[in-house]
């Protein structure tokens, strides 16, 4: 008996000029599934940016730790000078040099662990697990939650990262990215 849809005078599916026609490969639409599989260019897009954030808030979390280097006469210095040009200005500057370093090495440990952590994550991106996707999509939506804080206190030049952030959200949660992981 011939396959359904095949010419009983061409056997082998060659003489329509169309490629043959498999109807014992069980495997046909689920090679994203294989463990072998690459992978998707959503899931691509998301790893290069999750690397190329890490960079960044490693490189920013060092500038923070080398602003903390500079002596404590030195900060106080420029920040006088600060003063003078703010008073000059008519405006108040009330901050003094322990508040500073103690904004500075907050942002050294904020900054270096978003760089830590997605870089970790964008290294471990590859493998097919789930706790790696909701590990990246959790991260992301937190790190969306923030900057959307940002701009909603007043901080307008957040809303380029959201977008990146929220992008990688969904093409994490895209059927690609589901399928690559074994969620659908």
């Amino acid at each position: 008996m011939f396959p359904s849809g095949q010419d009983p005078y061409d056997p082998d599916g060659t003489q329509g000029g169309l490629p043959p026609r498999r109807t014992s490969d069980f495997g046909g639409g689920f090679g994203a599934l294989s463990p072998d599989a690459p992978l998707p260019k959503k899931v691509a897009v998301v790893r290069t940016l999750m690397f190329v954030g890490g960079a960044c808030g490693l490189a920013l979390s060092a500038l923070f730790l080398m602003g903390l280097v500079v002596p404590a006469e030195a900060m106080t210095e420029v920040m006088r000078q600060q003063a003078e040009l703010a008073e000059q200005e008519g405006v108040e500057f009330a901050v003094d040099v322990e508040t500073v370093r103690a904004m500075m090495g907050a942002m050294a440990v904020i900054t270096g662990a978003y760089g830590l952590l997605s870089t970790l994550l964008a290294g471990r991106i590859r493998r097919r697990t789930v706790g790696v996707f909701w590990g990246v999509v959790v991260f992301q939506a937190a790190a969306g939650a923030l900057l959307l804080w940002n701009l909603l206190a007043g901080d307008f030049f957040a809303i380029v990262p959201l977008g990146f952030t929220a992008m990688m959200v969904v093409y994490m949660l895209s059927r690609e990215g589901r399928a690559h992981y074994g969620l659908l």
